[in-house]
C-alpha cells in the first residue's frame, strides 16, 4: 500500500522546487548541516577525552601529593591521620570517594566505612598493580555513576621494607584510589559542543543568505531573464533576445540563446516566406486543389477550392474532406464512391482520376473531375502520407470549351467582317449610287425593281453577318440591361439555314419590353443553346415555339419542340456534363444544357423540362425581371 505524505510535506516540497535558487540552498544547507553534525559529535568525543586525559593528569597530581602525605603518616605508623586524610577527601567537590588498598586488593582505609575489609575487582586497579604505574580510566559505578578512577601504586621502599619486607618480593606496599565525578567532565563537554553546535547554525545560516544572494544575483536573475526572454520568443516575439552581460558560463549561455534566436527567427522567416510563396503558386492554379491526410483532414488548399464550394480557408482547413466537398458526417461508402484515399491506399499505384458530385455551400451542386496523387510530405514536422487532390469543375471547363468555339466562331466572324461585310457594304453604297442616276433619268420601272431587290437582299446579309459579330463576342462580367425582344429574334435568325435545311418552323412569340440584366453573349448562348437542343430532338422536322411573358418578378421563356421528347428515367441526367443522347444520332459533347444551367444559376434563375417519350419537350427559363421594381 502507498504511503501518502502529509499536506505540509507536499506543499514544502512544491514550494522547493519551483526555484532553483531554494533548491541549491537547501541542499548546501543539508550538506553543511551533515558535516557540522558529523564534526560536532568527532569534537564532542575529542573534547570530552582530552578533558578527561587533563583531568586525569591533575588527579595523578593531587594523588601523588597525597601519597606524599599518606607515606609520611605510615612512616609515623599515624593510622588514625591516614584515616583522617582519606576521609576528608572523599568529601572534596568532585570527588566520590577514596580508599587505601592492600597488595592483595583488600580496602584497609576508605571514605566510605561500609567498604572496609572487602576486595576490590577493578581491571584498572589490576593494571596499576602489575605495572607499578599510575592509571586513570572511566568506570561505571554499581549504581550506574560514571566515574574517573585515578589508581596510584605505593611502592615500597628502603624505609619501609621493616613492615613491608624486602623490596624484590614486595614491590608495592599498597594502592591509593581516588574516584573523581565524571559526570560533569561530560557535561562540560556536551556544554561545549552545544555552543559550538549552535555558533555552527549560525555560520550555517549566514552562509545559507550569502549563498542565497549570491545566486540569486549571479545566477537566478539571469536564469529567470532568460526564462521570460524564451517565453516571449516561444509565444512568437522574434525579435526578443536575452542580451545577458558579462564573461561567465551564464552570460554565454545567453549568447548562445540569442544566436539561436536569431537563426531560429530567420529560419522561421524563411518557412514563412516559402509557405507563402507555395501558397500563392497553388492559388494561382485555375483547378481547386487541396492536401488530405490519412484521417481525411484536409491539411492545405488553394484559393479556387474555396471559390468552388463557397468558404473561407479558415473554415476549410482541418475540415474532414467528406464533409467540406460532399456534406457527409462520416466517410463516404467506398461502394458507392470513387474515394481517392481509399482507391490510392489500397491499390500499387499513385494516381487516381474520377468524377464527383459535390455540394457548394449554400447547398447547389457541383460536378467535378477529381485527379488525385499519393505523396508523402512534412506536416508540422512529421512524414505524413497525404492525398493531393485537382479538382476541375466540370460546368466551368465546359464554359471554357464553349468559350474555345465562340472564340473560333469569332476569328470566322472576323474573317466574314473583312471578306463579305465590308465588300456588301462596298456594293450596297454603289447599288445606292446606281438607283440615285436612274432616278435622274428615264429608266424603266422593272430596273428599280432590281436594284431594290438587291439593296434588300444586301441588307439581309449585313444583318447576318452583325449577328456573327455579336455572337463572336468573348464572354465577361460585366452585365447590361438586354432587350430580349431583339435578342432573341436576332439570334434565332442566325439558325434560319439550319432550320430550313432541316425542315423546321421557328416560331417566336414575346410579350413586348422583356428586359433582364446579363452579359449579351451569355444570353445568346443561353437561346442557341437551347434552340439547337430542340433542333438536335427533331431529326424529321417540326416545330420549334419560343414565348416570352412577363409574370411580374420574373420573365419565363419557353422553348417547346415536337422533338422525340426525354423518357422519366433520363430527367434527372441532362444537365450532367458530358451526358448526351440525340435522336440525331449526331455525335455531341454533352455540354449544351450544362452551359445553359450554369449561365442561368449565375443570373439566379432557374430552368426545367416538362416531357414524356414521343411527346416533345418544354425547357422552361425563368430569370429576374430587370423592370420589376418598376411595377
Amino acid at each position: 500500500m502507498e504511503m501518502k505524505s502529509p499536506k505540509a510535506v507536499v506543499v514544502i516540497r512544491q514550494w522547493v522546487g519551483a526555484r532553483l535558487q531554494r533548491k541549491i540552498v537547501l541542499i548546501l544547507a543539508l550538506i553543511l548541516l551533515i558535516i557540522s553534525s558529523l564534526l560536532l559529535v568527532w569534537l564532542m568525543d575529542r573534547y570530552q577525552d582530552r578533558l578527561i586525559g587533563e583531568q586525569a593528569r591533575a588527579s595523578l597530581q593531587v594523588n601523588q601529593l597525597l601519597q606524599a602525605s599518606l607515606e609520611n603518616a605510615m612512616l609515623k605508623r599515624d593510622i588514625q591521620g591516614l584515616r583522617d586524610i582519606v576521609d576528608k577527601l572523599g568529601v572534596q567537590d568532585g570527588i566520590v570517594g577514596a580508599m587505601i588498598l592492600s597488595p592483595m586488593l583488600e580496602i584497609r582505609f576508605s571514605s566510605d566505612s561500609a567498604h572496609l575489609g572487602t576486595i576490590v575487582s577493578d581491571p584498572v586497579i589490576s593494571e596499576a598493580l602489575m605495572s607499578q604505574e599510575p592509571r586513570t580510566s572511566l568506570i561505571v559505578a554499581a549504581d550506574g555513576t560514571e566515574l574517573l578512577r585515578s589508581v596510584n601504586p605505593v611502592k615500597n621502599r628502603e624505609i619501609c621494607t621493616q613492615c613491608h619486607g624486602p623490596i624484590a618480593s614486595n614491590p608495592i606496599n599498597g594502592l591509593l584510589i581516588v574516584d573523581y565525578d565524571a559526570a560533569s567532565i561530560k557535561q562540560e563537554a556536551l556544554t561545549s559542543v552545544l555552543i559550538l553546535g549552535i555558533a555552527g547554525c549560525l555560520v550555517v545560516l549566514a552562509t545559507g543568505f550569502g549563498i542565497w544572494i549570491a545566486l540569486h544575483r549571479l545566477v537566478v536573475n539571469r536564469l529567470h531573464h532568460m526564462q521570460r526572454t524564451a517565453r516571449a520568443f516561444a509565444a512568437g516575439q522574434l525579435d526578443v533576445r536575452a542580451n545577458i552581460r558579462g564573461t561567465d558560463e551564464i552570460a554565454e549561455l545567453g549568447s548562445g540563446f540569442d544566436r539561436m534566436a536569431a537563426r531560429l527567427a530567420q529560419s522561421l522567416r524563411d518557412l514563412n516566406a516559402a509557405e507563402a510563396f507555395l501558397q500563392d503558386v497553388i492559388d494561382a492554379i485555375p483547378d481547386g486543389v487541396r492536401v488530405i491526410d490519412r484521417n481525411f483532414n484536409i491539411v492545405k488548399t488553394n484559393t479556387a477550392y474555396c471559390t468552388q464550394i463557397g468558404r473561407s480557408m479558415a473554415e476549410v482547413i482541418g475540415e474532414k474532406c467528406y464533409r467540406s466537398s460532399h456534406g457527409r458526417s462520416e466517410p463516404c461508402p467506398p461502394t458507392l464512391v470513387s474515394c481517392p484515399l481509399a482507391e490510392l491506399s489500397a491499390a500499387s499505384t499513385t494516381l487516381h482520376k474520377s468524377q464527383h458530385r459535390q455540394f457548394h455551400a449554400d447547398g447547389g451542386e457541383l460536378f467535378v473531375e477529381v485527379s488525385a496523387a499519393s505523396v508523402d510530405l512534412v506536416v508540422e514536422g512529421i512524414a505524413t502520407p497525404c492525398i493531393v487532390e485537382s479538382i476541375r469543375d466540370l460546368a466551368e471547363q465546359a464554359k471554357i470549351s464553349q468559350d474555345q468555339r465562340l472564340s473560333e466562331i469569332g476569328f470566322l466572324a472576323t474573317g466574314v467582317a473583312h471578306e463579305i461585310h465590308n465588300p456588301l457594304s462596298s456594293i450596297q453604297l454603289a447599288v445606292r449610287a446606281i438607283h440615285a442616276q436612274l432616278e435622274q433619268s428615264e429608266s424603266n420601272q422593272q430596273s428599280f425593281d432590281y436594284l431594290a431587290a438587291a439593296e434588300t437582299e444586301i441588307e439581309n446579309c449585313l444583318k447576318v453577318t452583325d449577328g456573327l459579330l455579336r455572337l463572336s463576342q468573348p464572354p465577361g462580367e460585366e452585365r447590361y440591361l438586354i432587350a430580349l425582344n431583339q435578342l432573341i429574334p436576332s439570334v434565332l435568325s442566325l439558325l434560319s439555314y439550319q432550320a430550313e435545311k432541316e425542315k423546321i418552323v421557328v416560331d417566336v412569340d414575346l410579350t413586348p419590353g422583356l428586359r433582364v440584366i446579363a452579359a449579351e453573349s451569355d444570353m445568346r448562348m443561353l437561346v442557341i443553346n437551347l434552340a439547337q437542343n430542340a433542333f438536335h430532338a427533331m431529326p424529321n422536322g417540326g416545330r420549334l415555339l419560343v414565348t416570352g411573358s412577363d409574370e411580374g418578378a420574373h420573365i419565363r421563356l419557353d422553348f417547346k419542340d415536337d422533338g422525340v421528347g426525354i423518357p422519366a428515367r433520363n430527367q434527372d441526367k441532362i444537365f450532367l456534363p458530358f451526358w448526351t443522347k440525340r435522336a440525331s444520332n449526331r455525335e455531341g459533347r454533352g455540354l449544351g444544357l450544362t452551359i445553359c444551367k450554369a449561365i442561368i444559376d449565375g443570373l439566379d434563375g432557374t430552368i426545367s423540362v416538362k416531357s414524356a417519350a414521343g411527346q416533345g419537350a418544354c425547357f422552361s427559363v425563368t430569370l429576374p425581371n430587370a423592370d420589376a421594381d418598376n411595377d
